[in-house]
């Protein structure tokens, strides 16, 4: 297992002693009580510390470029806004393409709302 679930591991441990304190030695509650903040802070810091990282883009690669794919070109118009259902040119539930005027997507099933 690597470092990140060992952190939490512990910082589950943490809380289940902080309780076990709280209820049989209620004297120092107000200890356990500081020390678990303290200790979830710092296993909270570990754990971003610890992040994973991806490697850094090359030297021409683009920093704005979308995660999610196009299937048109980018000079392709933006649909007009007639009002009927469907006007989008998409389902906006499943990204699937809808001729203008359907009212339900043929790929989800979803009903379409009219704009």
């Amino acid at each position: 297992m690597n470092r990140r679930v060992w952190i939490s591991i512990a910082n589950l441990f943490a809380i289940a002693i902080a309780f076990l304190i709280l209820f049989e030695f209620p004297q120092y509650s107000d200890e356990a009580f500081y020390l678990l903040i303290i200790w979830m802070v710092v296993g909270f810091v570990l754990l971003y510390a610890m992040r994973p990282r991806l490697p850094p883009l090359p030297a021409g690669a683009s920093h704005d470029a979308s995660p999610f794919p196009s299937t048109t070109p980018a000079s392709a118009p933006l649909p007009s806004s007639s009002g009927s259902p469907s006007s989008v040119g998409f389902c906006i539930y499943c990204a699937a393409p809808i001729a203008p005027g359907t009212r339900a997507c043929p790929a989800c099933g979803h009903a379409l709302p009219g704009w």
